[in-house]
Protein backbone atom coordinates (compact mmCIF):
# COMPACT_ATOMS: atom_id res chain seq x y z
CA UNK A 1 0.00 0.00 0.00
CA UNK A 2 0.84 3.32 -0.70
CA UNK A 3 0.32 6.01 2.22
CA UNK A 4 -0.56 9.43 0.88
CA UNK A 5 -1.20 12.56 2.43
CA UNK A 6 -3.66 15.47 0.95
CA UNK A 7 -4.91 18.88 2.52
CA UNK A 8 -8.83 19.62 1.19
CA UNK A 9 -10.19 22.79 1.70
CA UNK A 10 -13.88 22.52 2.31
CA UNK A 11 -15.89 25.77 3.74
CA UNK A 12 -12.80 27.86 4.60
CA UNK A 13 -11.96 24.96 6.83
CA UNK A 14 -8.49 22.66 6.48
CA UNK A 15 -8.57 19.39 6.94
CA UNK A 16 -5.91 17.16 6.95
CA UNK A 17 -7.28 13.75 5.69
CA UNK A 18 -4.63 10.52 5.72
CA UNK A 19 -5.76 7.98 3.72
CA UNK A 20 -4.06 3.92 3.03
CA UNK A 21 -5.01 3.09 -0.97
CA UNK A 22 -4.13 0.71 -2.71
CA UNK A 23 -1.69 2.30 -5.20
CA UNK A 24 -3.56 0.46 -8.71
CA UNK A 25 -7.20 1.55 -7.05
CA UNK A 26 -5.76 4.89 -6.52
CA UNK A 27 -4.92 5.82 -10.33
CA UNK A 28 -8.34 5.00 -11.62
CA UNK A 29 -10.11 8.16 -10.26
CA UNK A 30 -9.83 11.53 -11.52
CA UNK A 31 -9.91 14.70 -10.00
CA UNK A 32 -13.82 15.15 -9.45
CA UNK A 33 -13.54 11.43 -8.31
CA UNK A 34 -10.85 12.23 -6.29
CA UNK A 35 -12.56 14.85 -4.21
CA UNK A 36 -15.57 13.32 -3.81
CA UNK A 37 -13.49 9.90 -2.51
CA UNK A 38 -12.29 11.98 -0.08
CA UNK A 39 -15.61 13.50 1.05
CA UNK A 40 -17.45 10.59 1.11
CA UNK A 41 -14.36 8.78 2.73
CA UNK A 42 -14.23 11.52 5.29
CA UNK A 43 -17.61 11.06 6.18
CA UNK A 44 -17.73 7.55 6.68
CA UNK A 45 -15.21 7.61 8.70
CA UNK A 46 -17.03 9.89 11.30
CA UNK A 47 -19.70 8.31 11.48
CA UNK A 48 -21.58 4.81 10.10
CA UNK A 49 -23.32 4.92 6.54
CA UNK A 50 -25.38 2.14 4.73
CA UNK A 51 -24.34 2.21 0.76
CA UNK A 52 -28.34 3.59 0.66
CA UNK A 53 -27.30 6.85 2.23
CA UNK A 54 -23.88 7.70 0.82
CA UNK A 55 -26.13 6.97 -2.91
CA UNK A 56 -28.41 9.33 -1.63
CA UNK A 57 -25.90 11.81 -0.94
CA UNK A 58 -24.12 11.18 -4.85
CA UNK A 59 -27.41 12.06 -6.54
CA UNK A 60 -27.29 15.55 -5.61
CA UNK A 61 -23.75 15.40 -6.94
CA UNK A 62 -22.81 15.43 -11.03
CA UNK A 63 -20.81 12.25 -10.66
CA UNK A 64 -22.13 10.01 -13.19
CA UNK A 65 -23.53 6.71 -12.29
CA UNK A 66 -19.96 4.43 -12.91
CA UNK A 67 -18.39 7.20 -10.95
CA UNK A 68 -20.52 6.57 -8.16
CA UNK A 69 -20.09 2.91 -8.72
CA UNK A 70 -16.03 3.27 -8.39
CA UNK A 71 -16.62 5.19 -5.22
CA UNK A 72 -19.04 2.85 -3.79
CA UNK A 73 -16.67 0.01 -4.25
CA UNK A 74 -13.61 1.55 -3.18
CA UNK A 75 -15.51 2.15 0.41
CA UNK A 76 -16.59 -1.66 0.72
CA UNK A 77 -12.83 -2.50 -0.14
CA UNK A 78 -11.50 -0.09 2.26
CA UNK A 79 -14.75 -1.35 4.91
CA UNK A 80 -15.58 2.33 5.13
CA UNK A 81 -19.08 1.40 4.04
CA UNK A 82 -20.21 -2.14 5.96
CA UNK A 83 -23.81 -3.12 6.45
CA UNK A 84 -23.66 -5.47 8.60
CA UNK A 85 -21.87 -3.16 11.06
CA UNK A 86 -24.21 -0.04 10.12
CA UNK A 87 -26.88 -2.38 10.85
CA UNK A 88 -25.63 -3.61 14.48
CA UNK A 89 -25.37 -0.08 15.13
CA UNK A 90 -28.44 1.09 14.01
CA UNK A 91 -30.38 -1.25 15.65
CA UNK A 92 -28.94 -0.18 19.25
CA UNK A 93 -29.04 3.04 18.82
CA UNK A 94 -32.77 3.29 17.78
CA UNK A 95 -33.38 1.01 20.50
CA UNK A 96 -31.33 2.80 22.98
CA UNK A 97 -32.04 6.70 21.73
CA UNK A 98 -35.35 6.68 20.71
CA UNK A 99 -37.13 3.72 21.96
CA UNK A 100 -38.35 1.93 18.89
CA UNK A 101 -39.80 -1.43 18.87
CA UNK A 102 -38.31 -4.18 16.71
CA UNK A 103 -41.10 -3.60 13.53
CA UNK A 104 -40.06 -0.39 12.89
CA UNK A 105 -36.34 -0.71 13.25
CA UNK A 106 -36.92 -3.25 10.49
CA UNK A 107 -38.88 -1.26 8.24
CA UNK A 108 -36.24 1.51 8.37
CA UNK A 109 -33.51 -0.95 8.18
CA UNK A 110 -35.30 -2.60 4.81
CA UNK A 111 -36.21 0.99 3.88
CA UNK A 112 -32.06 1.50 3.51
CA UNK A 113 -32.02 -1.59 1.45
CA UNK A 114 -30.38 -3.29 4.44
CA UNK A 115 -30.30 -7.39 3.03
CA UNK A 116 -32.59 -9.67 5.61
CA UNK A 117 -29.33 -11.36 6.93
CA UNK A 118 -27.37 -8.16 8.60
CA UNK A 119 -30.62 -7.20 10.36
CA UNK A 120 -31.25 -11.24 11.64
CA UNK A 121 -27.57 -10.54 12.57
CA UNK A 122 -28.03 -7.18 13.92
CA UNK A 123 -30.73 -8.45 16.33
CA UNK A 124 -29.25 -11.27 17.50
CA UNK A 125 -26.75 -8.75 19.02
CA UNK A 126 -29.61 -7.34 21.30
CA UNK A 127 -31.18 -8.81 23.81
CA UNK A 128 -35.07 -9.19 23.71
CA UNK A 129 -35.82 -8.25 27.33
CA UNK A 130 -34.19 -4.62 26.04
CA UNK A 131 -37.25 -4.32 24.21
CA UNK A 132 -39.54 -4.88 26.70
CA UNK A 133 -37.97 -2.59 29.66
CA UNK A 134 -38.32 0.53 27.03
CA UNK A 135 -41.32 -0.03 26.19
CA UNK A 136 -42.46 -0.76 30.01
CA UNK A 137 -40.45 3.08 30.57
CA UNK A 138 -42.10 4.85 27.28
CA UNK A 139 -45.67 3.34 28.36
CA UNK A 140 -45.00 4.46 32.37
CA UNK A 141 -43.78 7.80 31.05
CA UNK A 142 -47.30 7.52 28.71
CA UNK A 143 -49.32 7.27 31.50
CA UNK A 144 -48.21 9.81 33.67
CA UNK A 145 -49.31 12.11 30.79
CA UNK A 146 -52.76 10.39 29.97
CA UNK A 147 -55.70 12.57 31.20
CA UNK A 148 -58.51 9.46 30.00
CA UNK A 149 -59.61 7.88 33.48
CA UNK A 150 -61.89 5.62 31.05
CA UNK A 151 -59.53 2.18 31.22
CA UNK A 152 -60.77 1.03 27.82
CA UNK A 153 -59.75 4.07 26.49
CA UNK A 154 -56.75 4.33 28.31
CA UNK A 155 -55.66 0.93 27.18
CA UNK A 156 -56.66 1.71 23.66
CA UNK A 157 -54.50 4.35 23.75
CA UNK A 158 -51.49 2.99 25.18
CA UNK A 159 -52.02 0.04 22.45
CA UNK A 160 -51.65 2.69 19.73
CA UNK A 161 -48.42 4.70 21.61
CA UNK A 162 -46.97 0.74 21.61
CA UNK A 163 -48.18 0.40 17.89
CA UNK A 164 -46.33 3.41 16.69
CA UNK A 165 -43.33 3.15 18.31
CA UNK A 166 -42.70 -0.27 16.37
CA UNK A 167 -43.40 -2.81 19.15
CA UNK A 168 -45.25 -6.27 18.23
CA UNK A 169 -48.93 -6.97 19.25
CA UNK A 170 -47.73 -9.78 21.92
CA UNK A 171 -44.93 -7.18 23.42
CA UNK A 172 -47.43 -4.81 23.75
CA UNK A 173 -49.88 -6.40 25.24
CA UNK A 174 -48.20 -8.10 27.91
CA UNK A 175 -46.95 -4.56 29.13
CA UNK A 176 -50.29 -2.51 28.63
CA UNK A 177 -51.34 -5.73 31.05
CA UNK A 178 -48.82 -4.70 33.71
CA UNK A 179 -49.15 -1.34 33.08
CA UNK A 180 -52.87 -1.56 33.89
CA UNK A 181 -52.59 -3.42 36.53
CA UNK A 182 -50.72 -1.06 38.43
CA UNK A 183 -53.62 1.62 37.91
CA UNK A 184 -55.97 -0.87 39.64
CA UNK A 185 -54.14 -1.35 42.57
CA UNK A 186 -53.72 2.58 43.08
CA UNK A 187 -57.27 2.91 42.38
CA UNK A 188 -57.90 -0.41 45.32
Amino acid sequence: YLHVQFDVQNNATFFYYSFCFSLRSFYCFNMDEKKALFKYSALCSKSEHCEYDIREKMHRTDLTPEQQQRIISFLRKEKYIDDVRYAAVFVRDKLQFNGWGEQKIRFELHRRQIDNEAISKAFDEVDNALFSQKLLKAMQAKMRSAHDADPYKLRAQLMRFGASKGFSFEQISAVVDEVMKTIDIDND
